[in-house]
């Protein structure tokens, strides 16, 4: 099969019209005619109906089926392009949000410098949600990614680290300040500042909120933690944050989470469902895996 045959095929199903198909690749109009007529001798089924008479294109049932197949075909394609392109390099490419480098990825940085593994380091930095679908679409090939759940998906293996608390944080002028822990039923009036969707931190909010059911204000969403930390310092909001990236000196207090539910920062060493490491990967993802969280 023609890959080119099924780009020609989808750009048809999606305006239903062989002269701006042709356009669209620069191609002549049979040349389209030809390509759909093979994929129909490859199916032995009809793909199109031409309604002459309405001068419209029609697709078959079997037509929309392979135009559904068809993007899970060029996407797999796609992804063997970029593993088999990647054993062309020596660069590990590597997924990492900035709270797990910070906090915890030094725990292995000397043993990496020491067998020569960080000098091959391609480090992609950014928040989980993101590194996750770049490892997926084969951006980048293994990662420590945080999620608010264990990971349970089939596009990737995952092997679990660890888990830490989220808490919230607030101003010591704050009134809350003074309390050692919260429930979110008690927080529906407050104002929050919060991470953007790069990060986990807006799914775990929204599972404590759907939890207490509560619908708290959201004034204000960056990437940058140490700006949300500043913001809640200034006492413009309050926060959820996972607990070990505040510090002493941050000027913002915490504060446990009492609602009993089975959301925390989780930690885990990732990479695609059947990728197959190099010899170098490998020797780095079981460096990964002896990290303690």
């Amino acid at each position: 099969m023609n890959t080119r045959d099924l780009d020609y095929f989808r750009a048809l199903v999606d305006c239903q019209n062989y002269t701006m198909v042709a356009k669209q690749f620069a191609v002549s109009q049979p040349a389209v005619t030809q390509a759909i007529h093979r994929l129909e001798k490859e199916f032995a089924v009809k793909l199109v109906i031409q309604d002459r008479r309405h001068q419209q294109t029609n697709i078959t049932r079997a037509g929309q089926l392979l135009y559904k197949n068809a993007r899970q075909i060029q996407a797999s394609l796609q992804l063997a392009h970029r593993e088999i392109q990647s054993t062309l390099q020596t660069d590990i490419r590597f997924g990492l949000p900035p709270i797990i480098g910070t906090l915890y990825f030094p725990q292995i940085a000397e043993k990496l410098l020491q067998n020569g593994l960080l000098q091959q380091l391609k480090i992609t930095e950014t928040g989980s949600d993101e590194l996750l679908r770049k490892l997926v679409h084969g951006e980048i090939n293994i990662a420590l990614l945080g999620s608010y759940l264990p990971f349970d998906l089939p596009t990737v293996r995952a092997v679990h680290l660890g888990a830490r608390p989220f808490s919230i944080i607030v101003s010591p002028q704050n009134s809350l300040a003074k309390q050692a822990a919260v429930s979110f039923k008690d927080l529906g009036q407050a104002q929050f500042i919060g991470l953007d969707g790069k990060y986990v931190h807006p799914q775990a909010f929204r599972a404590y909120c759907d939890f207490a059911g509560v619908h708290p204000e959201v004034i204000y969403r960056t990437p940058d933690i140490s700006w949300v930390k500043a913001l809640v310092k200034a006492n413009l909001g309050i926060s959820l944050l996972v607990r070990d990236v505040v510090k002493a000196d941050d000027g913002v207090v915490c504060l446990e989470i009492k609602d009993q539910l089975p959301v925390s920062f989780n930690i885990s060493v990732v990479t695609r469902a059947g990728y197959l490491p190099t010899t170098d990967e490998q020797r780095f993802i079981d460096q990964l895996l002896k990290m303690k969280i």
